[in-house]
């Protein structure tokens, strides 16, 4: 509709000393945008051999079943959980599941941030591949929050760093966006709008 998907206010501004932390962040972008492609176009196309329209919706719905157990955060289109990152709540992306109590340790929140990243693509391609309606625009912005949160949250806890995750995660989704959709400008745009 007319709504705002995700309003927010910046609250530390964009500074040229965090340039090298954003190149940084660029880069692991580049490397989850190749990662969300190619295993996207691997799934959907395994799921094209398989001729049974039933066989097909089994195991999509088995794959996204086991996958939404493990992590709830995979759950839709991922705007509730950009939300959160953006509102500086990245430790409810393992609210509701059996990871919930581990934020407090850095280095397995890591890992499991990681799991995410790698999940999501597997759950948005089962989804498309066994005839659902799965999209890659909220996917690859959810991938991109998590990217650049996950970037933030390293940096920041093994280097003492105090780097603004709101803005790690916005560069994220931008970072991501742009690799998928080989659309850099159209990302940059629709994030800083």
């Amino acid at each position: 509709g007319n709504e705002v998907l995700l309003s927010f206010e910046l609250e530390r501004a964009f500074t040229v000393e965090n340039i090298g932390f954003y190149i940084l962040l660029g880069i692991f972008c580049g490397f989850i945008s190749v990662y969300f492609t190619r295993t996207t176009l691997w799934i959907e196309n395994w799921f094209k051999k398989i001729d049974s329209p039933l066989k097909k919706m089994l195991i999509g719905g088995f794959t996204l079943t086991f996958l939404i157990f493990l992590f709830p955060s995979l759950w839709g289109e991922g705007y509730t959980s950009i939300r959160t990152i953006l509102l500086g709540d990245g430790g409810s992306l393992l609210k509701y599941s059996l990871f919930e109590n581990v934020s407090s340790n850095s280095i397995l929140f890591l890992v499991l941030l990681l799991l995410i990243l790698f999940f999501k693509v597997i759950a948005m391609a089962a989804t498309n591949g066994a005839g659902g309606v799965g999209g890659i625009f909220a996917p690859s912005l959810l991938m991109g929050s998590v990217a650049g949160f996950f970037v933030v949250h390293s940096l920041n806890h093994f280097f003492s760093l105090q780097l603004p995750e709101s803005n790690f995660s916005l560069a994220g989704m931008s970072g991501v966006m742009a690799g998928v959709m080989h659309a850099p400008l159209t990302a940059i745009f629709l994030i800083a709008e």
